[in-house]
C-alpha cells in the first residue's frame, strides 16, 4: 500500500488579473480539493483518476495533481 496525496482545482479566473486564482483563492472560494488515499502498488495514475472522478463527481473538469506521500 502506498499513501497518495490528491490534489483537484477548479478552474477559476480572477477576473481582475485574468489570471485562475491561487491556492489560497481557490480554498476561499470552494474551489481547492485534497483528499490522502491509500492505493495498491503498482497502481495505474489514470485510471484512478477516472475512478476518483466517478465517485466525486462534483469534481468533474477540474484539475488534477497526484503526490507520493
Amino acid at each position: 500500500m502506498k499513501n497518495i496525496k490528491v490534489i483537484a482545482r477548479e478552474k477559476i479566473i480572477n477576473l481582475e488579473t485574468k489570471q485562475q486564482y491561487g491556492d489560497a483563492g481557490l480554498k476561499a472560494l470552494d474551489g481547492y480539493h485534497e483528499d490522502v488515499i491509500s492505493v495498491d502498488e503498482p497502481y495505474d495514475g489514470t485510471a484512478y483518476l477516472q475512478e476518483y472522478v466517478e465517485n466525486h463527481p462534483e469534481l468533474k473538469g477540474w484539475s488534477f495533481e497526484f503526490a507520493e506521500l
